[in-house]
């Protein structure tokens, strides 16, 4: 045998081997995937007029075949944001500082696209409908408004398989359709409620 074919055995090998734990890892890899996540929750628009940075926690259900592109994803997040204090004349005399309060529960289920699913590093787009559950709470009077509404998500990550476990981080945009900052209490003057939460998660 020539230092040729040598060199292309031993090199055939080496790829051979290096093929076995991603094939490995396919065939292992359960199909469902189950999550957490957290991280800090951006309002935008006139939502960000009357919250500040609030933080966001969740759960998460994935389902795909290990190496095709396409999966499917159903999570929830609990979103709170702290009211801005809001200065006004009280009835008798001086001023009065109150602020209102947000909170926002969603359940969405998204198509999750994947660059490079056989790669440890991924990047990912992923968008979908949800319910929103909005609720607000005036931190002086203690009136709380609420209302259901539905809403599009949108968004990037980049996922880092590791063994047995994956971890992700993401940035998505929300607009909840017809939704307030409070509730339905200015239904008349219904609007688009829009916010970005950035979370960090894992997935196993």
């Amino acid at each position: 045998m020539n230092r040729t074919s040598i060199t292309a055995a031993a090199l055939g090998l080496v790829l051979s081997a290096a093929a076995v734990p991603l094939a490995a890892q396919a065939i292992v890899s359960s199909p469902v995937r189950f999550g957490i996540m957290g991280g800090a929750t951006f309002p935008l628009s006139d939502l960000k007029d009357a919250a500040k940075t609030g933080w966001n926690a969740g759960a998460l259900v994935t389902i795909g075949v290990p190496l095709v592109p396409v999966s499917f994803r159903v999570d929830g997040q609990w979103q709170q944001m702290q009211g801005k204090d809001v200065e006004f004349n009280s009835p008798g005399g001086g001023t009065i500082v109150d602020r209102t309060d947000f909170r926002i529960i969603d359940g969405t289920a998204n198509v999750v696209y994947t660059f490079g699913a056989a790669l440890p590093t991924k990047f990912y787009l992923i968008g979908g409908l949800g319910v929103y559950n909005e609720r607000a709470k005036d931190q002086g009077s203690d009136i709380t408004a609420s209302s259901t509404k539905f809403g599009l998500n949108g968004g990037v990550g980049f996922k880092f398989q590791l063994t047995g476990f994956s971890t992700f981080i993401e940035a998505r945009y929300h607009n909840v359709i017809h939704g307030t900052e409070i509730g339905d209490v200015n239904s008349g003057h219904a609007k688009s409620l829009q916010f970005v939460p950035i979370t960090v998660g894992i997935t196993f």
